[in-house]
């Protein structure tokens, strides 16, 4: 049975990768088979005024949800607890490493005697240092980060969205970002919105074809996830697409810029050997989290195997059954998307996706496909002129965050 599974599993995501890697190839001018060229784009321009707006607007969304969380933590949860506890009960899973990161910095924050943290990436905790400087709290520092980021993070989709689309797709495309289910991460103390930001941005001006500021950003992207990285893909798809084919003195004019993003993997390898003597002592400290590669199919098979027989029921429902359902969602929406959409978007949402499931222990998933952009603009180009399925999407996707949200605030295994 398992044999059966690894073949149909990665015969399928071998020919989806094969299928975009062929499309990408047809539109650098190779004599591809069955090529179809993508739509053009709706180049709709977004005004700073606009972008302003969608900006408030986001924030404003953070603040709603961090005050009834508050209001339910102080008043339901914990009644006899001061009004601190607004901001502690976002402090669950990866959030309390990053809170003793910034308070007592990678040499100082061990376990056992080891660096087991390493693992954690360095930019949001040295942001979360530097803005406790004006907040006085770690934590309010955390959350002030994200709430700003996420804010910045939607003006960014938005942007993008229209300009591929139109301005309706972008205002769908933010709103599905939104409501996801795990998109209240979004306005907790981890990793999320800074991610958000610094990928949605990446990717706005790679699509502009502003190669030194999408870089420039690229490098914060990779000081904050390790698939930041990838954004030297989506900018090398880009380049080669928009010209038409492997202009290759154009390519080695554009390297330094596209391989900047580079220099932020550079400073997370130089952070490694600075405190324990090894670039790569991350790949170790993993070990203590179970984490590590793992094939696709592999991950999947053992995720369906917990979703189906996990001792612990809950936890089925938690973590394991959302996490088998999400993959064939976004692989649909990728297939979807393979001729409706530039290279740059195609291979980096499908290089996203299948290394989010390529782990040997996928506890995270839907937080991870939280940062996923290329599949919400997907989402938004799929529901045009079918506002029943605008609304049945933003409905069971709200049901979704409400309920994800409530198990994480009660101490269920979501993370």
């Amino acid at each position: 049975m398992q044999l059966l599974w690894t073949v149909l599993v990665s015969g399928l995501v071998i020919a989806l990768g094969l299928a975009l890697v062929l499309r990408w190839l047809g539109a650098a001018g190779l004599p591809v088979p069955l090529y179809s060229r993508a739509p053009d784009s709706a180049r709709c321009p977004v005004s700073r005024d606009e972008s302003v707006r969608v900006f408030l607007l986001a924030l404003l969304f953070r603040l709603v949800i961090f005050v009834v969380v508050g209001l339910f933590t102080c008043l339901v949860l914990y009644p006899d607890s001061g009004p601190d506890a607004a901001l502690w009960i976002w402090k669950r899973w990866d959030a309390l490493h990053y809170v003793n990161l910034a308070e007592l910095g990678y040499s100082g924050y061990m376990e056992d005697g080891k660096h087991l943290f390493l693992v954690f990436f360095p930019l949001y905790p040295w942001l979360m240092r530097l803005v406790s400087a004006l907040t006085g709290n770690t934590m309010a520092a955390g959350l002030l980060i994200s709430f700003l980021c996420y804010a910045g993070g939607c003006v960014y989709l938005y942007k993008l969205t229209a300009w591929e689309l139109d301005r309706r797709a972008a205002r769908r495309a933010v709103l599905f970002l939104s409501v996801f289910p795990y998109a209240f991460f979004f306005g907790g103390i981890m990793t999320e919105s800074l991610f958000l930001l610094t990928t949605a941005a990446g990717l706005w001006y790679i699509r502009r074809h502003r190669w030194w500021l999408a870089g420039s950003i690229g490098i914060l992207a990779a000081m904050t996830r390790m698939h930041g990285i990838l954004l030297v893909g989506a900018a090398a798809a880009e380049l080669v697409e928009n010209r038409g084919g492997f202009d290759w003195k154009e390519i080695g004019r554009r390297l330094p810029a596209l391989l900047l993003p580079v220099l932020g993997t550079l400073v997370y390898l130089l952070l490694n050997w600075r405190v324990s003597g090894d670039p790569f002592a991350f790949t170790v400290m993993q070990e203590h989290w179970s984490q590590g590669f793992c094939w696709i199919s592999d991950t999947l098979w053992y995720v369906l195997q917990n979703a189906l027989s996990y001792p612990t029921e809950a936890v089925r429902y938690q973590l394991w059954i959302p996490t088998i359902l999400l993959f064939p969602v976004f692989f649909a929406l990728a297939v979807y998307a393979r001729k409706r959409f530039r290279s740059m978007y195609t291979l980096y949402g499908f290089v996203y996706l299948v290394l989010n499931y390529s782990l040997s222990w996928l506890l995270s998933a839907g937080r991870y496909l939280s940062c996923a952009l290329p599949f919400f603009l997907f989402t938004a180009a799929l529901t045009e002129r079918r506002r029943w399925l605008t609304i049945l999407i933003a409905a069971g996707m709200s049901i979704g965050f409400l309920v994800m949200l409530y198990g994480y605030l009660t101490g269920g295994q979501i993370m």
